[in-house]
């Protein structure tokens, strides 16, 4: 695909997860040290790693994803592939930050914000281009890759790896359903995070025993050119921890998921230590894993990546914390390659476009050419046209060489392949010998390996065969190539004198594998030559070896010939003495005759046969030689095609390079040309200008005259307006004043308002409770609660009148009398001064607050003692009084019963008459709990507080905490305790007033005017800084007064 590429190398974000709750109870220590302006995670205070991103325990999921990941997501509208990969061991938190469980909140991992960013760039983006986003999601569980989001059974929904001739990777039968928002996603992540293969150890209650990739593939059309539309992949990789069966104590199943689990990250971290080891040049081995050849693209490849490496702090896992960090530290160095991903045949014809529209820019900026013959721009059309002629067929003949050194490569296999098979077949047929010269050997198997003997043997005969065709034809093309060679090179070295740089490197290098391609033929056919003459030797060797047992069967035959002769001649001798027998004895000595002639044809023979056995030593080093001649070219013909391999690869990327060059420097050119042409442009219309300028001076001239008097009449103006610094000063103060007064009304236009809502809040409830009630006293209560509630509605009047006209004084120009920097300045100055002023006044009081506060608590302890003890006493009154009550009656009725009794009595000695002095004067003995009253307000459980003591205890609460503005009001005495007044129009000189009546003076809260005759200057304080009213309220009514 064709885009601009730069190297950028991983980037790492290391997250430490907190000490959980069975750390703790294990007793271990944090070991993890965050030194954060440097990004350095500290191990035992000792060794220090260094990332782009490090987060401690207390990070949370939003400051992780604004700060790591947040930024990515603009590189996938660009065209970019993006990964995102947890790594790290068993309960460090990788799903937790992943988000791959969806979790709605704070919780919310980097799968869901990311999944929400996505779909708002989309809808902030949806007027200019065309989106389409599909959605898949996998996992690798125990190296098989399985679908989540496919409607089968999990046995059915087993996928694929396929890698393409381009090393392009991808997933055959994957589910990639297409979604248009948010909710669709985070849905289809619910969906297949419920299939996911998850299990309980010691270390995890839920473990994930299975690696999770979620895949989004986002196209993007721009509606105004869908030409230039790309498409970029997001991976979201939540890999499974590293593990150890002695911790987590996994059996059986779980045993075997973590063997598969450990195998995975094995194989990603060799990768990532080949990848992350720069001088390394070893191959990568991504075909150890699935896992790794998923992340190939992430690793080394085609995408920006982020690292998620999360680590435990506990010294318990140091191990593994250790291991983690360090893979994480060789991961940050591995270099990768991220393109923008368009479709070739498009970025094509964009360049090709692009091409033409600065070549159109540059015609008009030259204009046609002028002054040159038409013969010339007829050569140099021809020229051009016979240069890309020629570097279309240079292409063609280093394409051909290319082609040229792949078949001699495949026809060193194949040569190879053929000798294995060759010498292969020689063995069988030697066993095959030997196993039928058995002669235990039954009849049917023997005749079976004869005729597969006999047709391995005419496979050998047909395959010398075609080598003998296959030599004969290299030998006929051997003088016509390479004349055909010479000339194309003498030719090929006349048409390029002219040529670029660049096509002479081309040419050069093609002519240079012309020539090692023509060594290599040269090679070829010398071999050919060796291997026909050494067949050729071979086969006389076999021939000799038949001419050999020969020999030796001649010999034999001549040593039974021989013995028969002499036997016949000691026939002939006996026969000889015999004279019956002469007939005999001729017969026989003609057949001694014949014998002797054929001993002397056999030694002849075996005479002959012995001097070609003698020469089959001379052909042996023959053999010898040509085989060891025949070797060393073979190694020669290696070592060229490796060395043109080497060439065609080191020239591909200097080309490659090269052509980088070229096109930075067509671009430079291109862009000098455009700035000539706008430099000229320019020029001709600074010439139009100062035409005009010349034109204009003597308007100018006027202008400035009229300017010079308007400045100085401005300035005659300024200096009869212009304040001094009193002036200024005193206006800076009053608008301060003013700023002040504004947020004075509006605290106080506030607390009138709730007062007004609690009143109403009360008059209403009374309603409701007495509404048949027509007792006068409540009937007047109920009158001065409305009395009030008027009255609070026309303060609260008065005060939106007055913001009403602090906004029109605010909407006019207030410092229209400031006209200078130096004006301003002071006024800055005054300003600041004030403001710091009152802070002062602010302080001062509240530091003056913090120095009573003490005392009033221990004033408020003596209060509730003072209150206690008055209790006390009125109910010692109250008991006293009864007492009195009852002894008054009992006199009464003594009194009355007294004359009664005495005439009863008769003769009887009289009583004694009643003493009523002495009875009252009587000492009479009361009761301990009556007269001596000391109550425990703790112990007694009956003792309960009146109202007069909530409604005082109340009132030092309030004026404790501040909260005047929170209490509720009454006429004469509120609910807390706290006397006021409502005088409108006595000035509170007479009893009528409820201060004055409780010997009390008027407050802030109170309804009277300031023509109040009954306030204490000393205790009342000012309206804005009332010493009861805590800083904070204030500071929340000026920011409310100011917004």
């Amino acid at each position: 695909m064709k885009s601009t590429m730069a190297d950028d190398t991983v980037r790492v974000a290391v997250r430490i997860r907190p000490l959980v709750s069975s750390e703790i109870d294990r007793g271990c220590q944090d070991i993890l040290n965050v030194i954060q302006p440097e990004n350095q995670v500290q191990v035992r205070n000792d060794k220090a790693f260094t990332f782009n991103h490090v987060f401690g325990p207390k990070c949370t999921q939003d400051e992780f994803y604004e700060t790591a990941v947040s930024g990515m997501i603009s590189k996938l509208f660009k065209g970019y592939n993006v990964t995102i990969l947890a790594y790290g061991q068993t309960g460090s938190g990788k799903t937790h930050s992943m988000g791959t469980n969806y979790s709605a909140g704070e919780s919310m991992g980097v799968i869901p914000r990311a999944i929400n960013d996505i779909f708002k760039c989309i809808n902030d983006e949806s007027d200019k281009y065309n989106y389409r986003v599909t959605v898949s999601f996998m996992e690798l569980y125990n190296e098989q890759l399985y679908d989540l989001l496919a409607d089968k059974n999990r046995k059915d929904c087993v996928v694929d790896i396929r890698e393409y001739s381009n090393k392009e990777i991808k997933i055959t039968g994957v589910t990639e359903k297409e979604v248009s928002n948010a909710d669709e996603t985070l849905q289809l992540l619910i969906h297949g995070s419920q299939g996911r293969a998850t299990g309980s150890t010691a270390m995890n209650d839920q473990s994930s025993r299975s690696h999770a990739i979620f895949s989004m593939i986002i196209f993007q059309e721009p509606k105004d050119n869908p030409a230039n539309a790309t498409t970029a992949k997001f991976h979201l990789v939540d890999l499974a921890g590293s593990e150890r069966s002695k911790k987590t104590q996994a059996t059986g199943e779980r045993f075997k998921e973590g063997v598969n689990i450990n195998k995975g990250l094995l194989a990603l971290g060799n990768v990532i230590s080949q990848l992350g080891d720069n001088n390394s040049n070893s191959f990568v081995v991504y075909r150890d894993s699935k896992l790794t050849r998923l992340l190939q693209d992430s690793l080394g490849g085609n995408s920006i990546t982020l690292m998620i490496a999360c680590v435990s702090p506990a010294d318990y896992n140091l191990e593994e914390t250790l291991s983690t960090l360090r893979y994480a530290d060789r991961a940050k160095k591995i270099k990768n390659k991220p393109i923008v991903n368009q479709d070739p045949k498009t970025a094509k014809i964009n360049s090709l476009q692009a091409e033409i529209v600065n070549l159109q820019l540059a015609l008009a900026v030259k204009g046609p050419l002028q002054g040159c013959p038409p013969e010339h721009a007829e050569l140099a059309e021809r020229n051009k046209s016979l240069q890309k002629k020629l570097r279309e067929l240079t292409e063609k003949f280093n394409a051909n060489m290319f082609e040229t050194m792949c078949m001699n490569e495949r026809a060193e296999l194949a040569e190879s392949a053929k000798e294995k098979i060759y010498s292969g077949l020689m063995k069988i047929l030697d066993e095959f010998d030997k196993i039928l010269e058995d002669q235990s050997l039954e009849n049917f198997y023997r005749e079976t390996l004869c005729s597969i003997r006999t047709r391995i043997h005419e496979l050998l005969n047909q395959q010398k065969k075609m080598d003998a065709e296959i030599y004969q034809q290299m030998s006929l093309e051997q003088i016509p190539r390479s004349q055909n060679t010479t000339e194309d090179t003498e030719e090929d070295q006349r048409s390029f004198d002219d040529s670029v740089h660049l096509d002479e490197e081309h040419a050069e290098h093609t002519l240079r594998q012309a020539d090692r391609n023509n060594e290599v033929q040269n090679i070829n056919r010398e071999l050919a030559v060796k291997e026909e003459l050494i067949n050729r030797l071979l086969s006389n060797a076999s021939q000799i070896a038949e001419q050999t047992k020969e020999v030796q069967e001649m010999e034999l035959e001549i040593k039974n010939l021989q013995a028969e002769r002499d036997k016949l001649l000691k026939t002939l001798e006996n026969v000889q003495h015999n004279s019956a027998s002469a007939k005999l004895a001729e017969s026989r000595r003609k057949k001694l005759q014949e014998f002797e002639k054929k001993i002397s044809e056999l030694t002849r023979k075996c005479t002959e046969q012995n001097r070609i056995i003698r020469g089959k030593e001379k052909s042996d080093q023959q053999i010898k030689n040509l085989t060891s001649e025949i070797q060393a070219l073979k190694q020669t013909r290696v070592k060229l095609i490796r060395e043109m391999r080497k060439e065609s690869d080191r020239f591909t990327q200097y080309k490659q390079q090269r052509e980088k060059e070229l096109y930075k420097l067509k671009d430079q050119d291109r862009k000098r040309q455009n700035q000539m042409a706008r430099m000229q442009n320019q020029h001709s219309k600074q010439q139009n200008v100062y035409k005009r300028k010349i034109e204009e001076y003597a308007a100018m001239n006027k202008r400035l005259k009229e300017t010079l008097e308007l400045q100085t009449k401005a300035q005659q103006r300024r200096e009869k307006n212009s304040s001094s610094k009193e002036g200024i000063q005193a206006l800076v103060s009053r608008e301060v004043d003013e700023a002040l007064e504004r947020v004075n009304c509006e605290y106080l236009l506030d607390k009138y308002m709730k007062e007004r809502s609690s009143y109403s809040q009360l008059l209403q409830t009374h309603k409701k409770q007495h509404a048949n009630d027509s007792a006068e006293n409540f009937t007047e209560e109920m009158k001065d609660l409305q009395d009030v509630i008027d009255l609070l509605n026309t303060q609260i009047g008065q005060l939106q009148q007055q913001l009403m006209e602090a906004d029109k004084k605010k909407s006019s120009g207030k410092f229209q009398e400031i006209t200078s920097m130096g004006d301003a300045k002071l006024a800055l100055k005054t300003a600041i001064e004030v403001v710091t002023d009152n802070c002062r006044k602010h302080w001062t009081k509240s530091v003056k607050y913090d120095l009573l506060r003490p005392n009033f608590d221990d004033l408020e302890k003596k209060h509730d003692q003072v209150l206690m003890e008055n209790r006390q006493l009125q109910l010692r009154e109250e008991n006293m009084k009864r007492q009195m009550e009852e002894l008054k009656q009992a006199n009464e009725e003594l009194r009355k019963a007294g004359p009664v009794k005495k005439v009863s009595t008769g003769n009887k000695k009289p009583l004694r008459e009643w003493d009523s002095n002495a009875y009252v004067y009587q000492n009479i003995s009361l009761d301990e709990s009556v007269v001596d009253y000391e109550d425990d307000i703790v112990k007694d459980p009956d003792w309960s507080k009146t109202p007069l003591y909530k409604r005082t205890r109340t009132t030092f609460n309030v004026i404790n905490n501040g909260s005047l503005e929170e209490s509720v009001p009454s006429l004469k005495r509120s609910s807390n305790g706290d006397i006021k007044c409502s005088c409108s129009k006595t000035k509170c000189k007479s009893r009528l007033c409820s201060c004055r009546k409780n010997n009390g003076v008027c407050g802030p809260r109170c309804g009277c005017d300031d023509s109040c005759e009954n306030r204490d200057p000393d205790k009342t304080g000012q309206l804005f800084f009332p010493d009861k009213v805590e800083s904070n309220d204030f500071k929340r009514s000026k920011i409310d007064a100011e917004g």
